[in-house]
């Protein structure tokens, strides 16, 4: 993976790709929870969410691969854990939201719980893609063999 220019770029551009598409799907959702777009009813962004997920499965598969490269730059990095953890949390509150908004009726006003779990997610995304930018930039180790 490491020795192959085109095989690492093509896992990279993947990351991004899947990303952007999970972290855009959950922050509209979470604008509108918060009190954007008011009028835009909450149900029918709900059928994002099989794109979501199968765009996570790509992001798990590519960040495998990015992790296969270079294994020791990531595991001995402290903003590594933090991206896995904001991702992981921020995974559940899209399954919560996914669960509880499916069937919101178009009229009904955002309950304070999802207000806040928004406001949560903005943040955890958030988090989750600038750790995940400082990741090629915080690295105290790029290879194992350096101990060898």
């Amino acid at each position: 993976m490491r020795e192959s220019g085109a095989a690492f770029f093509t896992s990279l551009t993947l990351h991004s790709l899947a990303m952007a598409f999970v972290v855009g799907i959950n922050l509209a959702i979470a604008f509108r929870l918060v009190g954007f777009a008011p009028k835009l009813p909450i149900a029918p962004l709900t059928r994002f969410y099989p794109l979501h997920w199968y765009c996570a499965v790509l992001i798990l598969v590519s960040g495998l691969a990015l992790l296969l490269a270079y294994p020791a730059k990531a595991l001995t990095n402290e903003v590594f854990y933090l991206k896995l953890t904001a991702l992981s949390i921020g995974l559940l509150i899209s399954k919560r939201f996914q669960y509880t908004l499916s069937n919101l009726p178009e009229d009904e006003p955002v309950q304070n719980d999802h207000k806040q779990l928004a406001y949560l997610s903005l943040v955890v995304w958030a988090t989750t893609i600038c750790a995940g930018r400082f990741l090629a930039y915080t690295h105290n180790v790029l290879l194992a063999s350096r101990f060898y």
